[in-house]
C-alpha cells in the first residue's frame, strides 16, 4: 500500500488508498478514540458527469463522495482516550 504523509503545511495528516484495509485501519483508530474525518478524492469530473447526467463536471469540487474516492485524506484529532482500568 502506498502512504503518502505530506508536510504539516497541509492541513490533513494522511493520504491513503480507500481500500478494505484502510477502512479497517480507520476503524481500529476511531475504536482506541481517534477522531477521524474523511475527505474522498480520486477522479472528480467523471463521477460529477455521471451524477447530473452530463450537466455539470464542477459538483464535486472540494471532496467526493467516499463510494466514488479511490483515495481518501484522513483529519486526525485525538478524542477522550478510552482507559480501560
Amino acid at each position: 500500500m502506498k502512504t503518502v504523509i505530506l508536510p504539516k503545511e497541509y492541513n490533513y495528516d494522511f493520504k491513503l488508498p480507500y481500500t478494505d484495509l484502510t477502512k479497517s485501519y480507520i476503524k481500529r483508530m476511531r475504536s482506541k478514540g481517534f477522531k477521524i474525518r474523511l475527505r474522498g478524492s480520486g477522479e472528480r469530473a467523471k463521477w460529477s458527469l455521471k451524477e447530473t447526467n452530463g450537466r455539470s463536471a464542477r459538483i464535486f469540487d472540494s471532496h467526493i463522495p467516499l463510494k466514488y474516492a479511490s483515495w481518501v485524506r484522513l483529519y486526525i484529532s485525538k478524542g477522550t482516550l478510552k482507559v480501560s482500568l
